[in-house]
């Protein structure tokens, strides 16, 4: 699962909206229709996007692209704030699959999506942190297109608990 978060998204005004939208927002759903193996579930908060993907490794993969090209882009070229950033969490549970009554979507719930929720704001801007349990499964994998990093144990955002937490890299 992803997690990720548009900072400063608020103090955007109204005449930014379009462009963040478009530009910001289209980006990532450009980078989204260029994966040969698409998030089977996703959504999205206006700043705020939700993955889940089936395989470890096209989730790292595409947080790390996310997380580039959002860091390599000129946004003040495009009239936003330059300091516009994802904060990107990644983590790896089970979780309950169901149709959305109210979408009817493909949706998954759970603790496990909580955990990855929680971990989403406590991201410094621009980087991609993940759970243990996800830095555990890649590395047992043999995932070797990146590497997470031990930053410590982190208390999670809203009380969450403290758990241990990877710089993904």
């Amino acid at each position: 699962m992803i997690f990720a978060d548009a900072l400063h998204f608020s103090r955007l005004s109204e005449e930014q909206l379009p462009a963040s939208l478009g530009e910001f927002v289209g980006l990532i759903a450009k980078l989204r229709d260029g994966l040969a193996e698409p998030p089977v579930a996703q959504n999205t908060w206006g700043d705020g996007f939700y993955f889940v993907f089936t395989d470890l490794g096209n989730a790292g993969r595409f947080a790390l692209q996310l997380s580039d090209a959002i860091g390599r882009t000129d946004w003040t070229r495009l009239g936003l704030p330059r300091e516009l950033a994802l904060r990107i969490a990644l983590h790896a549970g089970p979780t309950f699959v169901c149709t959305d009554p109210i979408t009817g979507r493909p949706n998954y719930m759970g603790s496990h999506v909580s955990r990855a929720a929680r971990i989403e704001p406590i991201t410094p801007p621009g980087r991609v942190y993940a759970s243990e349990p996800f830095a555990a499964l890649t590395t047992g994998m043999g995932i070797t297109e990146f590497v997470c990093e031990y930053v410590g144990r982190q208390p999670l955002a809203k009380g969450y608990g403290t758990f241990p937490t990877y710089h993904v890299v």
